[in-house]
């Protein structure tokens, strides 16, 4: 399978763009951008295979599907969701 970058931001041929992030065995998870930037669930996983599913079940993708964008997302930790002071 492709190599991804970590926090690499990649395009799927409908324009849509996802943040990749590296999980166990080389496998990655894909957020929306406003996903990875405030914490929400990830879209979509790859497995070994480099097929891209959602919620186990395999998509009409594949990982070389993915177009990089030669951008990187922030660190999560960083965004602005986490800096964000909470106003009672």
């Amino acid at each position: 399978m492709q190599e991804l970058r970590e926090q690499g931001i990649y395009s799927l041929p409908d324009g849509r763009e996802f943040i990749a992030h590296g999980v166990f065995r080389g496998s990655y998870v894909l957020y929306t951008p406003r996903d990875w930037e405030f914490f929400g669930p990830h879209a979509y996983e790859t497995n070994a295979a480099g097929q891209i599913c959602s919620k186990g079940l395999q998509t009409s993708w594949r990982v070389r599907d993915l177009t990089d964008t030669a951008r990187t997302a922030d660190s999560r930790a960083k965004g602005r969701a986490a800096v964000k002071p909470f106003i009672f």
